[in-house]
């Protein structure tokens, strides 16, 4: 009898069984068993042994079949990903919407406007932070003034993380104001004036800085803060003569000769009168 086969199921997996010992586990079948350290009598279906705490059998691997919805799925979201990324380098339809706070940033935005295409990833990740963050502003600007709302959000919030990696000693007046200006359009208010604050406690009478909470107030509804500002940026020109001869004031130049002009902030059309 020792030498016949035996069927049924596993006393220690429980799975189906035929012969001596079970094709899982290695289990003996037709018996109580033992753990194959210790000796002890296992539990029937135990997956450790109550006196040495040794594993009965290793954890079977699911077969490829069972694991392919998983891996389908991966694919699935990868290739989503690459299609999301390809969209975002291309125009979408532009469409209508209110005034816009930007007022005329797209050919001025950031102190090295250069012109030309958005440059491929693998350039802007070549570029320092700082060039790479003015860049992307650039770009989040112009799709703004071109009223591609949903391009501009994607460059809007790559940009903010490319400014939040810039070394603090970098992070002069000029990207504030672009960080300002980024935070506002995308309607972060309250960021915006913490950022116009922020220049206009280092500087006063900086001309980006008043132009920054100009529009601030524009956005918020307050008129008259919004012309005071406004005004001070005028008096200031005049004081000096014409625009200061700045590096970020020539970058923006257009943007200020729009202010002088009398250009509500947010109520360019798109242009920047430059």
């Amino acid at each position: 009898m020792s030498g016949r086969s035996r069927s049924g199921s596993c006393p220690s997996c429980g799975a189906e069984a035929s012969g001596k010992f079970c094709s899982q586990c290695g289990a003996p079948v037709g018996g109580a068993a033992t753990c194959r350290v210790c000796g002890a009598r296992l539990a029937p279906g135990a997956l450790y042994c109550s006196e040495c705490g040794e594993a009965v059998a290793a954890p079977q691997k699911k077969p490829v079949g069972a694991r392919l919805p998983w891996i389908l799925s991966a694919l699935s979201l990868a290739a989503f990903s690459v299609v999301i990324a390809l969209l975002v380098q291309r125009n979408s339809a532009a469409r209508t919407g209110d005034m816009l706070p930007t007022g005329g940033i797209s050919s001025a935005g950031g102190g090295s406007a250069s012109g030309g295409g958005m440059p491929s990833m693998e350039e802007i990740a070549a570029m320092g932070p700082r060039a790479a963050a003015d860049r992307l502003f650039e770009r989040a600007m112009s799709e703004h003034e071109s009223r591609n709302f949903d391009g501009a959000a994607q460059f809007i919030q790559m940009a903010l993380r490319a400014y939040g990696t810039v070394p603090p000693d970098e992070m002069d007046m000029d990207a504030r104001f672009h960080v300002g200006l980024l935070e506002l359009v995308a309607g972060d208010s309250a960021g915006a004036r913490a950022s116009a604050r922020q220049i206009l406690t280092q500087e006063p009478d900086h001309l980006l800085g008043l132009i920054l909470m100009a529009r601030v107030e524009d956005f918020a509804g307050n008129q008259a803060a919004a012309a005071a500002s406004r005004e001070r940026v005028r008096a200031i020109v005049e004081e000096s003569g014409g625009i200061p001869d700045r590096e970020e004031y020539q970058a923006h130049r257009p943007l200020i000769e729009r202010e002088l002009g009398g250009a509500e902030g947010n109520g360019g059309s798109g242009g920047d009168g430059g």
